[in-house]
């Protein structure tokens, strides 16, 4: 590459020397020489290269300012401007209601889920208190059955019908019989009503 430039420069300074030496009707002017110079190798003479650049500076300043625009193309601008910002708050609004959304879905979740522990919470609780009762109700029906008719019917006396009707129907039928037998007309009527109730008569 050293041998290449080296070669070009003496090429441009013969044809300088050249060009010095011709008759004047092919002189050239020692500017133009130090452009050709300047091209082969830039940086040979500076002062030509600021020269050229100031030039440069001085055509752009000179160029012809822009035009300014229309009042219809000023109106479009503006109309554009005006969508892009109405388009930018609807797109802020969408986001706003996105997220109260998602925070609403997120509370209505968490509810469901906690009525869903209520309620499984509540069904094992009433599931323990239906076995206690039925646990309750085998104790008592073994003390009626062992009890005197005349005795366990003053002590049915004292319960709700409801509660009678639920004893009796678990006792020894002779047992239970024997218990209406001495009970109340009243009393042995309301719990033979439940009783019905509780288990219809087939027809």
């Amino acid at each position: 590459m050293s041998r290449l430039r080296a070669g070009t420069v003496a090429v441009v300074v013969t044809c300088a020397l050249v060009m010095v030496a011709a008759p004047a009707r092919y002189s050239f002017g020692m500017s133009k020489l130090k452009s050709w110079v300047n091209t082969v190798r830039p940086g040979t003479f500076p002062d030509m290269e600021s020269a050229q650049k100031t030039e440069e500076k001085s055509a752009a300043a000179k160029a012809p300012p822009a035009e300014p625009l229309t009042e219809n193309e000023r109106q479009i601008l503006l109309s554009l401007t005006e969508r892009k910002r109405q388009l930018d708050d609807r797109d802020s609004q969408l986001n706003q209601r996105e997220e109260q959304l998602r925070l609403l879905r997120d509370n209505i979740q968490h509810q469901v889920a906690e009525l869903k522990r209520l309620q499984g919470e509540i069904e094992a609780s009433m599931e323990a208190k239906k076995t206690l009762d039925a646990e309750n109700l085998k104790k008592v029906v073994i003390l009626y059955n062992g009890m005197d008719p005349k005795k366990a019917a003053q002590k049915l006396q004292t319960l709700e019908p409801r509660v009678a009707m639920q004893i009796l129907m678990a006792m020894n039928q002779r047992k239970a019989a024997q218990l209406l037998q001495e009970l109340p007309p009243d009393n042995a009527k309301r719990i033979t009503e439940e009783i019905v109730r509780k288990v219809p008569v087939a027809n």
